[in-house]
């Protein structure tokens, strides 16, 4: 039975391809893959009456039979010594590592659309994370929608700019956002912006002040470093989750609340 269903939107994924035991670092440990699309995440208790074995070895039969081609799996010691699970929550994410856990790595299509699953069974639970290939919706902010959300409410939410999980560092992806905000602000050369940080509800109220401030930051640094704007015309603030845009009760609410915007000044 799901206990939890997360429906992330779109990310930059990391499955589990290969374990190395004679790498030194995570990542030449576990050899990975990444892929982009959306990225749904699915939490189950494990039936009372199946073992982590017979999860394990249905998911793997049930992939073969929908003609999925497993990338990787692994039981127990194969997955790599007991004392070192912890290095499958750092590059992966997942929650559910343990000593004993089985993991499975496959990809298939449907309707022409790469499909990737992870799933990671542990002794009472299992998570199963599910990413449909898709590219990354462009132009989502531009020159023109900028000014116009300035002229109806004094400030615009600055889609396309995409940040690592729980990091101020700006994705590559974001260049083209961050090209449309630099044409507005040199064809409105006048205009001087608030640029403000907000998280979701998620998590320590201190540490989301703090990482709304430092994303807020970072896209000044961008845009002053990198696109020439001049610096005294942009200011950082962070507002964490004091200023939702939706309700924190849902992940469609919190993905929402996770932003940036212009304001004007």
């Amino acid at each position: 039975m799901a206990t939890r269903r997360d429906d992330d939107g779109f990310k930059s994924y990391t499955l589990v391809t290969a374990v190395n035991e004679k790498g030194k670092s995570d990542e030449e440990i576990l050899q990975t893959l990444n892929v982009s699309g959306n990225l749904i995440r699915f939490s189950y208790e494990n039936p009372k009456n199946r073992s982590a074995h017979e999860i394990h070895t249905n998911y793997r039969e049930a992939f073969e039979r929908g003609g999925f081609q497993v990338l990787h799996s692994c039981a127990e010691q194969e997955c790599g010594p007991s004392y070192a699970t912890s290095r499958w929550a750092r590059v992966t994410g997942l929650r559910y590592v343990s000593p004993e856990m089985r993991y499975i790595a496959a990809k298939g299509s449907k309707n022409g659309q790469d499909i990737y699953v992870a799933v990671l069974v542990a002794k009472l639970r299992h998570q199963v994370e599910i990413v449909e290939v898709a590219p990354m919706e462009k132009g989502l902010v531009t020159a023109k929608t900028i000014s116009e959300g300035l002229r109806l409410d004094g400030r615009v939410v600055l889609e396309g700019i995409y940040f690592d999980t729980d990091k101020a560092t700006i994705k590559a992806e974001s260049k083209p956002a961050l090209q449309a905000i630099r044409s507005f602000l040199t064809e409105n050369a006048s205009l001087k912006a608030y640029i403000v940080g907000h998280t979701d509800g998620t998590g320590d109220l201190g540490h989301n002040l703090q990482l709304s401030k430092d994303r807020a930051a970072a896209v000044v640094a961008a845009l002053v470093s990198e696109y020439k704007i001049a610096p005294e015309r942009l200011s950082a603030h962070g507002l964490g989750p004091l200023s939702p845009a939706r309700t924190n009760k849902s992940d469609a609410g919190r993905a929402k609340n996770r932003r940036v915007e212009l304001v004007e000044r």
